[in-house]
């Protein structure tokens, strides 16, 4: 393959060949035996000058060749592109065509009615949306079956749009797997306001609850499933979680992580039994909700760090000197104040104001992983470190298949330790004493919060 020429050779000038640089090659022109018609410097400057007109047409006509090709290779691709386009603008149509068909089919068919005869009772009524997630079995946040949502969708469809109009939509289900849609214009789509599992407070969780467990026929459900979701939330409202301090916000993480988790492995067609309480997601809700309360005490202690800041410089600001006037028989009083017991006073008020700080920043402090006692943030659910943070020895535990911690290695290798025992303030039951040992160093002493081989 020639060589390609980056440059036009029309553009290049032709070299003054006589010139002082070409000297040499005149004379030796002159003096070649093999040149025998150059005699003088005009021939020798002549013969130069056509041997570069026949390189530089040589050279023109292996560029235009060139700039030839390539307009041919753009003409080329300028046309594929656009018999690309046609094909795609014929399956478009043959799309829309299709689903306009299936749009057609899926519309409810009339049916008779007697007249006369009306309702006793309206049904009760859930959100649009939900309906349609219900029906098709689909995950759908429980806050579309909060009275106010269905509040917020009956105030919606007062300006419904003509439904006899068409648009092409993408199901927003999941993002992975959605498809487009030929829907109605006035096709029901998510709310601007729902709310996330995960924010739910307890109270709504079982506000919904009910609408949720009524709804589910509409997916065809069975009686199965049914009993299954009330055990689940049968089993939250019953748990002893319930009594402790911050149990109705651990639970409703709680819920919203398993119903999540459940749907998910519903999609893969490997559901599971929803009512079997799950101590390991329990902890790890624990944890996250006192991962909130620190961040929480974070934020207020800084704040009150940066008032308590505010105060002293206040504090310690001094005004200008008060200048006396030589006319005046009253000294005026020194500033600032000198006595003993108002200074002391503002160094208590400054004190209490610290040491509310300080228990601020006490309560800020992050619990400890059970498995590798370290208090550094990072997920305790996939904790791989290999030994303790403290350095004194290797990790003791592990989670076993069932959520629980074991100990994997010693003379009590094999033995499930009890959640609660490794928190700070312990464990109450009796019904499981051989459990209560540290996840640390297994002694029965501390659980992992006081366990003295950790950070």
């Amino acid at each position: 393959m020639a060589q390609r020429l980056n440059f036009d050779p029309s553009n290049i000038p032709r070299p003054d060949f006589s010139g002082n640089i070409y000297v040499a090659t005149r004379r030796a022109l002159i003096a070649d035996n093999d040149s025998p018609d150059i005699l003088t410097e005009e021939l020798a400057i002549q013969h130069l000058e056509d041997q570069w007109e026949t390189e530089n047409a040589a050279l023109r006509v292996l560029y235009q060749v060139q700039l030839d090709e390539e307009r041919q290779l753009v003409e080329q691709r300028r046309q594929e592109a656009i018999d690309l386009e046609n094909k795609r603008e014929a399956e478009k149509r043959e799309k829309e065509s299709e689903l306009a068909k299936k749009a057609e089919e899926k519309r409810t068919p009339l049916h008779s009615f007697t007249r006369g005869i009306g309702v006793i009772s309206i049904p009760q009524q859930i959100h649009p949306y939900a309906k349609k997630m219900m029906i098709t079995r689909k995950y759908v946040p429980l806050w579309y079956l909060l009275p106010e949502a269905a509040a917020e969708a009956k105030e919606r469809s007062k300006d419904a749009i003509d439904a006899n109009r068409f648009q092409i939509a993408m199901d927003d289900v999941d993002n992975a797997t959605s498809s487009l849609s030929l829907v109605g214009s006035h096709a029901v789509r998510a709310s601007p306001n729902a709310i996330p599992d995960s924010r739910l407070t307890w109270d709504q969780v079982m506000r919904a609850k009910s609408a949720f467990l009524s709804a589910l026929p509409l997916g065809e459900f069975t009686n199965e499933f049914v009993a299954m979701f009330a055990g689940f939330y049968t089993g939250m409202d019953m748990h002893p979680e319930m009594q402790e301090i911050n149990g109705d916000r651990i639970m409703a993480h709680y819920h919203a992580e398993m119903r999540r988790a459940w749907y998910d492995a519903f999609e893969r067609r490997k559901p599971f039994d929803l009512a079997v309480f799950s101590e390991r997601t329990l902890e790890e809700s624990r944890v996250e909700i006192q991962r909130q309360n620190n961040a929480k005490a974070l934020k207020e202690m800084q704040s009150a760090t940066a008032q308590l800041r505010r105060e002293l410089q206040q504090l310690t600001q001094t005004p200008a000197p008060h200048t006396p006037s030589p006319h005046s028989k009253t000294r005026p009083a020194p500033y600032p104040p000198t006595s003993p017991r108002k200074a002391s006073g503002t160094k208590n008020s400054e004190t209490t104001s610290f040491q509310r700080s300080f228990r601020n920043a006490n309560q800020a402090q992050l619990a400890r992983c059970h498995r590798c006692l370290c208090r550094d943030k990072h997920d305790i659910r996939r904790c791989t470190r290999t030994t303790l943070s403290g350095g004194k020895r290797d990790v003791l535990c592990n989670w076993n298949s069932k959520g629980y911690l074991e100990i994997t290695h010693g003379t009590h290798a094999g033995l499930e330790l009890c959640a609660e025992w490794q928190r700070p303030n312990g464990c109450t039951s009796r019904k499981h004493p051989e459990k209560h040992r540290c996840s640390g160093c297994a002694s029965t002493l501390h659980g992992a919060e006081g366990c003295p081989d950790g950070q």
